[in-house]
């Protein structure tokens, strides 16, 4: 049983990929003027935090793992990334010397809280360029809406919130078309000028309304090739920006046909930018799509504001500083890199003689400087641990560029920031433990103890600005100790038996007529009755208690109750329900 979850670009770019040490950013954020003749510069930066392009949240596990209304399974680890999780932090580092091109590489080492003879390094840039001079250049914007029925509701509101937000704040110089898919796909706004224009943009958002099916195939093939067309138009950058909640179910429904999609568009001038919204959306796809070149990835979860995002990122999710970048790792005699974090896509080679490459599609400008973590093991001939360098494409000059540095223990003590970043990489390694020894081997109690070692770690480490860490980790903690007290199968004795589904809703694999079967062995045996899996037998375990039923291996967890000679399993934070009656015996 499957369930469903309903230049030319005129940028004097004094950006670094200070992904680590980088001065202040300051973003002008404020709307623009009401005078829509009036230019309006939508990011002014006298200073450059750049971060690695893919996810650049984990709001959508947090949203779930920590709803009160949610069912009391834990989360599937789909959405818990760990450049998502890191890009939520700033982990500037200390600038180590005088830097005096585009990009330079800084690197930070300390000694491994957790493994005796490992040491944890940070890789970070920073920029030589003035920054002060640095203003946004005008941009032409496609927005590509999802409008299929999944969107209902909520989900298009946010949308709808985010794209008004969106006419806001752009001005003088840009440009803004539209392209909506559902069941068909279509140019809804024709590309045109923002300035003067926004009262006809604003009314094209609201007239956006639910169209069946998810072609997002063909909604993106349709965003870029409008895009593409725009390219001769457009004043400065160019850019594709896709609202969904990334549940296609038409078309090529692959991740690998919409990252090739999404590479094309780079190598031709038009990144992408997904914005992720509603209950149901799928992190993995979306992951995996905003990984390559040209893309970075936001949430709106269901209790946040698309129109505060907007105000917050809109600068950053448009602002590519470089392409295809290649980090190298080339460790000392005696040292050999154990693990890297922190590279969307996991884009990780050896490339011999014991040295790591990684590959990273693109970066932006952040409010957070990001980074690139990696854990070394073994003790070096000297002070050096290993050499480091980047190769880059300048966003703004496409020319291939350079710089390398040599990593050693700080002598003027431990970084605070790389501190921090290393228990955000043991949350992130420990939390994905907890969630593979629960959702693979139905160990809620193994589950909830490696949760409690990671809250007894994070509390004692004396660390700031981890607050919503403590609380997403205890959330977790709370529902995989709930979760162990199901493992007994103590069930009541009036919910065995044979049963005939007579209604269900937001369940797949699942037809009215078809028999259950739920027996003391904990087996939920489904037989189908109808269709072309007619005589078919999905054979399922169970854990229950007094009031919940867990189907094991989907993540969910229904509420049940009997009445009468009816079983009813209900999830009401989806929506999902099956009812059956019970078979004469």
């Amino acid at each position: 049983m499957r369930f469903t979850m309903s230049s030319r670009r005129a940028l004097m770019l004094s950006a670094c990929l200070s992904l680590l040490a980088a001065p202040a950013l300051a973003q002008d954020t404020s709307p623009p003027p009401e005078d829509e003749d009036e230019s309006y510069d939508a990011l002014i930066v006298t200073g450059a935090r750049i971060t690695q392009g893919g996810a650049q949240d984990v709001k959508h596990f947090r949203s779930i793992a920590l709803d009160e209304f949610s069912d009391e399974s834990l989360p599937q680890a789909a959405s818990f990334t760990v450049e998502g999780l890191l890009s939520e932090h700033d982990l500037m580092l200390p600038s180590k010397r005088n830097c005096t091109q585009l990009f330079c590489v800084a690197t930070h080492a300390k000694p491994s809280a957790r493994a005796k003879g490992e040491h944890f390094v940070g890789i970070g840039f920073e920029s030589g360029i003035d920054s002060e001079a640095f203003a946004a250049e005008p941009i032409s914007l496609i927005a590509v809406v999802d409008r299929s029925g999944s969107m209902t509701g909520a989900p298009m509101t946010r949308v709808k919130e985010g794209l008004h937000a969106v006419i806001d704040r752009l001005g003088q110089g840009d440009r803004l078309g539209i392209v909506i898919y559902g069941t068909t796909s279509l140019v809804h706004q024709e590309v045109i000028e923002v300035a003067g224009n926004k009262h006809a943009l604003h009314s094209a958002v609201e007239a956006i309304a639910i169209d069946g099916s998810t072609s997002m195939e063909a909604g993106m093939k349709l965003g870029f090739a409008t895009a593409f067309a725009e390219l001769d138009k457009s004043r400065g950058k160019t850019r594709m920006m896709l609202f969904t909640d990334e549940n296609p179910n038409t078309g090529n429904t692959s991740a690998e046909g919409f990252m090739a999609q999404a590479i094309e568009g780079s190598r031709k001038g038009v990144g992408l930018t997904t914005i992720g919204v509603g209950a149901h959306f799928d992190g993995a796809l979306a992951t995996q799509v905003s990984s390559v070149r040209g893309g970075n990835l936001f949430f709106v979860p269901q209790e946040g504001s698309a129109k505060a995002l907007i105000a917050e990122e809109f600068g950053n999710m448009v602002s590519e500083v470089a392409q295809d970048l290649v980090i190298a790792i080339d460790p000392a005699d005696g040292v050999k890199v154990a693990a890297i974090y922190g590279v969307p896509g996991e884009l990780i080679a050896d490339a011999g003689n014991g040295t790591v490459t990684v590959t990273i599609g693109s970066a932006f400008l952040s409010n957070n400087g990001g980074g690139i973590f990696a854990t070394l093991e073994g003790v070096p001939d000297g002070t050096a641990l290993a050499d480091i360098s980047v190769a880059y494409t300048n966003a703004v000059s496409q020319k291939r560029e350079s710089d390398t540095d040599r990593v050693a223990l700080s002598e003027e003590g431990i970084p605070a920031n790389l501190a921090k970043a290393e228990l955000l990489v043991d949350q992130y390694v420990t939390t994905r433990a907890a969630l593979a020894a629960y959702h693979e081997r139905r160990d809620a109690k193994g589950a909830a103890a490696l949760l409690e070692g990671l809250s007894e770690r994070i509390a004692a480490s004396d660390i700031s600005g981890l607050d919503g860490e403590v609380e997403l980790v205890a959330g977790l903690q709370a529902k995989a100790t709930r979760l162990a007290g199901l493992g007994g199968r103590t069930l009541p004795s009036e919910v065995f038996g044979d049963w005939k589904v007579v209604r269900h809703k937001g369940v797949e694999d699942i037809s009215r007529g078809d028999l259950i079967e739920i027996n003391d062995s904990g087996e939920f045996i489904t037989e189908r009755t109808s269709g072309r899996d007619e005589g078919d037998a999905i054979w399922q375990e169970f854990a229950i208690n007094e009031r919940q039923l867990h189907i094991e291996g989907t993540g969910l967890v229904f509420n049940y109750r009997i009445r009468g000679d009816r079983l009813f399993l209900q999830n009401a934070l989806d929506g999902m329900e099956i009812v059956m009656v019970r078979e004469a015996g």
